[in-house]
């Protein structure tokens, strides 16, 4: 299933005064210019096999999964003559739903894939993106990329021979050998997907930050700054 979430918090109220330190705006100057290895690095530390890697490996591993997420961008869109990730996934036969918020639970998603058919974009995430202004794309916009990455996860699933699912690391090889999926490697695949196909000048990693902050202005600023921390890396 994919899965873009956050820690369910009520929005912060709108006469709040802001935290210290960037402002949206400034936060997205900043996250606008990282790169894919950037990102990736950012991706990696998300992943529970991250120790196995050397930066070297890492990097490889990122460049393949973005070229994946590229590519299968392009080809759906040549296939279908589209690159409106509504009328994909109409032809891909997928259900969409767009209720505000799931039910119970304890956090904020933004969307998420159910094998194996149905993407749901929760639309909170979206009308409490407009308090940012101009900021971030507008509500179509923003869901146009939110459904973007989740078709990712749908094509994955229809496509056994994706890089994403092929591609493992062998965990132990005695007495039987055991092969895992990085998964890391299917999220970075979905941002690259996303940003090709709708020809993003930024990551959609960026609403990572940027949908958080009018819950949490603070763990909004707290991530970013993780996200310029990780960005220096070698």
């Amino acid at each position: 299933m994919g899965l873009w979430n956050w820690l369910r918090r009520p929005a912060a109220p709108e006469n709040a005064a802001p935290p210290a330190g960037p402002d949206p705006a400034e936060m997205l100057r900043t996250l606008a210019a990282l790169d894919d290895r950037q990102w990736g690095r950012y991706a990696f530390r998300r992943e529970p096999l991250e120790g196995k890697f050397t930066s070297a490996q890492k990097d490889a591993y990122i460049a393949a999964a973005n070229r994946c997420g590229a590519e299968w961008a392009r080809r759906l869109a040549a296939q279908y003559g589209s690159r409106d990730p509504w009328r994909l996934a109409q032809a891909l036969g997928l259900k969409v739903h767009t209720p505000a918020m799931p039910t119970g639970g304890g956090q904020v998603l933004f969307a998420q894939f159910a094998e194996p058919d149905e993407i749901t974009l929760f639309t909170d995430c979206l009308e409490q993106a407009a308090r940012l202004g101009p900021v971030l794309p507008g509500r179509d916009e923003l869901a146009a990329i939110l459904l973007a990455h989740e078709l990712f996860h749908a094509v994955e699933l229809q496509n056994p021979a994706i890089y994403t699912r092929t591609e493992t690391v062998e965990l132990w090889r005695k007495p039987f050998s055991n092969c895992s999926r990085l998964l890391c490697l299917s999220e970075m695949a979905a941002m690259a997907f996303a940003r090709t196909l709708l020809d993003l000048s930024w990551s959609p990693y960026v609403l990572d930050v940027l949908l958080v902050y009018p819950y949490d202005p603070a763990a909004a600023r707290s991530l970013w700054e993780e996200i310029c921390e990780i960005s220096k890396e070698e």
